[in-house]
């Protein structure tokens, strides 16, 4: 069989599930491409894919960019008709309703690992495929079918490495970038409320064990085989939680790292996660910077309103814990929450992180996502209407929460571009206030990338600043000059044409 990712971009983010289940789908004998359409107009893309004849036009996409992926979908579809349409990823996890979209014949909801080559399997034998766990479908008669979710997988060490070859080939600039990133631990026990893990655990509940850990020996191989094959000057893991290992994992990784690969790595953690002895094996494994969330700055709206249930006397520890084992911190923030006065409880975040004076403040606009709790309390007290059709851009530049009026709002998306630059230079704080009221939202958007990729760029090896400069720069002057705008295909779609390439046996009727 042959399957065809189609994606946006990668923006410049190594695309872990596509590039898993490319591995898995490889090695039960078919055939996967991927084809990154941002560059490309509607003549191209449908050209590739004609040449191509994938048998399904698969989509992994997030709440932010999923209307574009749909109305690309949509698109495709109106051309070449001989394909099954799946989604998968976050957006279609929690949001599965858009199962309800035109051309959309499919959606998995949550890992597909296990389910999605059971459905290509189905698909090349011409068997029945309504039943398998974890699918929602959508029949010719436009009837929905809702199966029920499977098990998590539980050994990862089963899991193939990422297919990084077909990403790298179709985006030469994350060939080029030195960080290259990995994942040993799937899940989070965590409850915060703006994140999609509390809704993703109560989704899976009594599927399996939440928190899965590969063994050492195995990541270490496949970082090993990067290493061996690609430029990397750092290695990214990117676990929810790098610190929430099992008994025993940390000390063998800090012991056979340092001797089989030795990069400096990145990872992530939480102020509960370290210790004393924690702190001292991130030194002893080579970890140079770890991401910390702090989020909010105010306890109480921490607590309450986040579930972050940490308090600022602990993250003070944590940060010099870290500091004193030679990390470097960057803090998370959510800038904009859906409370009263989002602004002054900006401000306690804002101070909070001058104190603790990290390498880097990263601050993110609070977008609610669909399920979580956050996004329900947002909606309650009419911060927001609930309908993410109107997001077609990710969090990155503006809040799309309703405030009290346009100067409030100008002020968070002003505040969230200023944000960590304010903690760089603490002699900007008295100027805040004036500084985040001024319309000067687009300059500050250049602005903020412009210190975020220093910033990015000076933790890179000599080498790695130089491969990887160019594509940055060309990267960032795309992404931000394309921000208002919105790609629009042509209007092309029957509305006659509802799932008409699958039949009632769940079958393609022609295939390519």
């Amino acid at each position: 069989m042959r399957i065809q990712f189609l994606l946006k971009n990668t923006g410049m983010y190594e695309r872990l599930g596509i590039m898993t289940l490319s591995s898995i789908l490889k090695q039960n004998g078919h055939e996967v491409k991927l084809l990154l359409t941002e560059e490309l107009g509607e003549k191209k893309i449908v050209e590739n894919v004609k040449i191509s004849k994938p048998h399904v036009l698969a989509y992994s996409i997030m709440t932010g960019e999923h209307i574009y992926h749909i109305e690309l979908n949509q698109m495709v579809r109106s051309h070449y008709k001989n394909a099954l349409s799946v989604f998968g990823g976050p957006h279609p996890t929690y949001s599965p309703e858009m199962i309800e979209k035109e051309h959309v014949d499919a959606i998995c909801r949550g890992e597909g690992e296990i389910y999605f080559p059971q459905l290509v399997e189905k698909l090349e034998k011409g068997e029945d495929f309504y039943d398998i766990k974890n699918f929602w479908f959508k029949k010719k008669d436009g009837s929905i079918v809702k199966n029920s979710i499977g098990s998590l997988v539980q050994n990862l060490d089963n899991v193939p490495s990422p297919d990084r070859k077909l990403m790298y080939d179709s985006d030469k600039a994350l060939r080029a970038r030195g960080t290259k990133l990995f994942m040993a631990t799937r899940g989070c026990p965590y409850q915060c409320t703006y994140c999609f893990n509390h809704v993703y655990n109560t989704l899976t509940k009594g599927k399996g064990d939440m928190i899965r850990s590969r063994s050492v020996n195995s990541i270490i191989k496949e970082i090993k085989e990067v290493k061996d094959n690609y430029f990397m000057d750092r290695v990214n893991i990117d676990d929810d939680i790098f610190l929430l290992k099992p008994k025993g994992w940390l000390e063998e990784f800090a012991e056979k790292y340092p001797k089989e690969i030795g990069l400096p790595i990145f990872c992530n953690v939480r102020p509960e996660t370290v210790s004393e002895k924690t702190g001292f094996l991130l030194k002893k494994m080579n970890c140079t910077h770890a991401a910390m969330g702090i989020e909010c700055g105010n306890n109480e709206v921490a607590k309450k309103v986040l579930k972050r249930n940490t308090t600022n006397e602990r993250i003070v520890e944590a940060v010099r814990i870290l500091k004193k084992n030679k990390v470097k911190v960057m803090t998370q923030n959510l800038i904009g929450l859906p409370v009263p006065n989002p602004t002054e409880i900006d401000y306690d975040t804002l101070d909070f992180n001058i104190k603790l004076r990290p390498y880097f403040a990263w601050s993110s606009i609070l977008y609610p996502y669909p399920g979580t709790e956050i996004g329900t309390l947002a909606m309650k007290i009419g911060y927001f209407d609930g309908d993410f059709e109107k997001t077609s851009i990710s969090n990155k530049t503006e809040s799309n929460l309703k405030f009290t009026n346009k100067m409030e709002k100008r002020k968070i998306d002003n505040f969230h571009k200023l944000f960590s630059i304010i903690v760089q230079f603490p002699f900007l704080r008295p100027f805040t206030n004036f500084l985040i009221s001024l319309p000067l939202q687009y300059m500050y958007t250049w602005i903020y990338f412009a210190f975020y990729g220093h910033k990015y760029l000076v933790q890179s090896s000599f080498k790695g600043i130089l491969l990887t400069f160019g594509h940055y720069l060309k990267f960032y002057l795309k992404y931000v000059s394309r921000l208002e705008k919105r790609t629009k295909f042509k209007s092309t779609i029957k509305t006659n044409n509802r799932s008409a390439s699958i039949n009632t046996k769940g079958q393609i009727n022609q295939r390519p």
